[in-house]
C-alpha cells in the first residue's frame, strides 16, 4: 500500500466546477424562461395582469439583468476556468442581481407614489 489511499480508488475524476451538463441545464432553463420574456417586453408586450405599463421596461431591464447571471455562473463552469477567473464572473453575477434588485425597488417605490396621488 505504498502511496494509495482509498478516496483515491473508490472516487471518479470529477472537474473542479462540478458537472458540466448541471451548468448547462441552468443556462437552457435560464433561456428559455427569461430571455424570451425579458425580449417580448423590449418589443412592446406586456403580460395580460401587468396593470401600469410605465414599469414595462424597467422590468424588462431587470428580468435581462437577472438573465445575465447565468451565463456568468454556467460558462466558466462548463469550460473549467480556473478558480480566479469562476470568481470574478460569479462576482460580477451578484452585480447584476444587485442592479435588478435596485430597478425592482425603484420601480415598486416609483409606483407605489404614483397609486398614493
Amino acid at each position: 500500500m505504498s502511496g494509495c489511499s482509498i478516496v483515491g480508488v473508490f472516487s471518479r475524476e470529477v472537474p473542479m466546477n462540478g458537472n458540466p451538463v448541471y451548468h448547462a441545464l441552468a443556462l437552457a432553463a435560464a433561456s428559455v424562461l427569461l430571455l424570451p420574456l425579458a425580449l417580448a417586453m423590449l418589443a412592446g408586450w406586456a403580460p395580460p395582469r401587468l396593470r401600469d405599463r410605465a414599469a414595462l421596461r424597467t422590468y424588462a431591464w431587470a428580468l435581462l439583468c437577472l438573465y445575465v447571471l447565468a451565463p456568468l455562473n454556467a460558462i466558466p463552469r462548463m469550460a473549467d476556468a480556473p478558480a480566479a477567473v469562476v470568481t470574478g464572473c460569479s462576482a460580477a453575477g451578484l452585480a447584476f442581481v444587485a442592479a435588478a434588485a435596485t430597478l425592482l425597488i425603484l420601480t415598486a417605490r416609483r409606483l407605489s407614489g404614483l397609486a398614493h396621488r
